[in-house]
């Protein structure tokens, strides 16, 4: 099959030169997404036509470009996936009479920064690449208003820049007659330059093939017919894929009155909405990954077969793990509340395992389950967040590992009934002046803080006692067992 598609011809078309602005926004924005390979062989690709105007390259066969590029087939096809998901390549499949089966790679400058910055799909993979912290100083860097220069109040300034007419004289009426002459003998029209490509292209997403009709017949009520255009259903398609919405999931924020009023869409409180809803779900930002990229369905690239899962050969045990690591943790706590208001408690708490303890929503399923299950379906706060700091230091990501390690916290109920036994026993031979201190100490405990510190004082104490007592047993039995 490779050998066939290495065999095949192919050419590059450009819509205008590179600029130098091009390659800073290659270097710094694009690079970091798809990786120097990627962006060499669109250099490559690049450089293949006229520098100083849109045109075609020659044709060439691709086991040209594989000597050329110095890579496998394997890192063409992947690198060249990548540059058509980031909208810097279109690649064409193409059958003619002249130059037979070839393909022809459409090459599309980037996007400029400002435009960049705008698509969330390309500014979130950024983020998730380079880190918060660089990705503000770049976007500040590239898309920062110009420094207005100050200029003193009593500042003249003449503008003494000399016009066209008054540089070259006019042209005289034998000239303009050679002028003539010169524009018949032009053969050939002048090429019509395509400029809807000069700035960019934005990422291709897929979308309803029915442009959300059925949302738009829901709202018909609500929004006026001219206000769907092709830029707010892109803007659409873009928040439905960060955000994996589906169509109800879509209406349903679309029909909130905050997002959606005087007949319009406000696509910027539409994302603050959505993100708001997301990070109370999941606790941050969607994160965008590679897909594993496998050829499509065409003459030289065969597609994988389709993985086929059957749910009845699971068991109850493997689908109700499948279903944990699908929902969120509030999903699962109103699953446990037969749907009903989840205590404010409870979310505070699914918020802290998220946000500071950093633990996956999979992760956590996991952990408020076995501490329900195992706790007569209570939550102490102390105790989840006891388990979550040993799971996070543990490296627990993955709901396996939480499950493996899950099973081997049956021991903390029995420990903690011995624990309070053997405490019981211990009251027992407490002096009665002791007794009525500890009583005292716990009633003037006025905060959880320092109820837990003189918990932990008197434990030390009664430990002290326990070990002098059996010290004291220990040296009677030896003086019993002395002659």
């Amino acid at each position: 099959m490779s050998f066939f598609w290495k065999d095949l011809g192919w050419r590059c078309r450009t819509h205008r030169p590179l600029h130098t602005a091009d390659s800073l926004c290659l270097l710094h924005l694009y690079q970091p997404i798809v990786g120097t390979t990627a962006i060499s062989l669109y250099m490559t690709l690049y450089y293949q036509v006229p520098v100083h105007r849109a045109g075609f390259s020659d044709f060439h066969s691709h086991s040209y470009l594989l000597n050329l590029c110095r890579l496998t087939f394997d890192q063409l096809l992947e690198s060249r996936y990548l540059l058509e998901g980031v909208g810097l390549i279109s690649t064409f499949e193409i059958k003619d009479q002249e130059h037979g089966h070839f393909y022809e790679y459409e090459l599309i400058p980037p996007l400029t920064p400002a435009k960049f910055f705008q698509s969330d799909v390309l500014s979130f993979a950024l983020y998730n690449q380079i880190g918060k912290e660089r990705f503000l100083a770049m976007k500040d860097w590239l898309t920062g208003g110009q420094e207005k220069e100050e200029k003193n109040q009593n500042t003249l300034t003449v503008n003494l820049t000399r016009s066209f007419q008054e540089v070259f004289k006019s042209l005289s009426p034998a000239e303009l007659a050679r002028a003539a002459e010169l524009g018949k003998e032009a053969v050939g029209p002048v090429a019509k330059i395509d400029e809807s490509l000069h700035e960019g292209k934005w990422p291709q997403l897929d979308g309803p093939d029915d442009g959300f009709a059925l949302i738009k017949m829901r709202l018909s009520s609500l929004v006026d017919e001219n206000a769907w255009t092709d830029e707010l259903k892109r803007e659409l398609r873009e928040i439905c894929f960060l955000y994996q919405l589906d169509d109800w999931d879509l209406l349903k924020a679309l029909q909130n009155p905050y997002v959606t009023r005087n007949g319009q869409i406000d696509t910027d409180r539409l994302r603050s909405y959505i993100k708001s809803e997301y990070r109370l779900r999941f606790g941050d930002n969607p994160v965008v990954t590679r897909k594993p990229l496998k050829p499509s369905t065409s003459t030289d690239e065969t597609p994988e077969a389709p993985k086929s899962h059957d749910e009845a050969s699971l068991s109850e045990e493997e689908k109700h793990f499948k279903q944990l690591a699908q929902i969120s943790p509030l999903e699962l706590l109103s699953y446990y509340h037969k749907g009903t208001r989840i205590p404010d408690s409870d979310v505070e708490l699914v918020e802290r395992l998220i946000r500071q303890y950093g633990l996956p929503p999979a992760v956590i399923n996991v952990l408020l389950e076995y501490v329900l299950l195992k706790y007569d379906y209570k939550l102490p706060r102390n105790l989840v967040e006891k388990i979550a700091g040993q799971w996070k230091r543990l490296g627990i990501e993955t709901i396996q590992d939480a499950l493996k390690q899950a099973r081997k916290e049956i021991w903390e109920p029995k420990r903690k009934k011995t624990r309070l036994k053997g405490q019981a026993k211990q009251e027992e031979k407490l002096p009665q002046m002791l007794k009525k201190q500890f009583e005292a100490e716990a009633v003037s405990a006025d905060s959880p803080a320092q109820q837990r510190e003189t918990e932990d004082r008197q434990a030390q104490i009664r430990a002290k006692l326990r070990l002098m007592n059996e010290k004291f047993s220990a040296a009677q039995k030896e003086n019993k067992n002395t002659p």
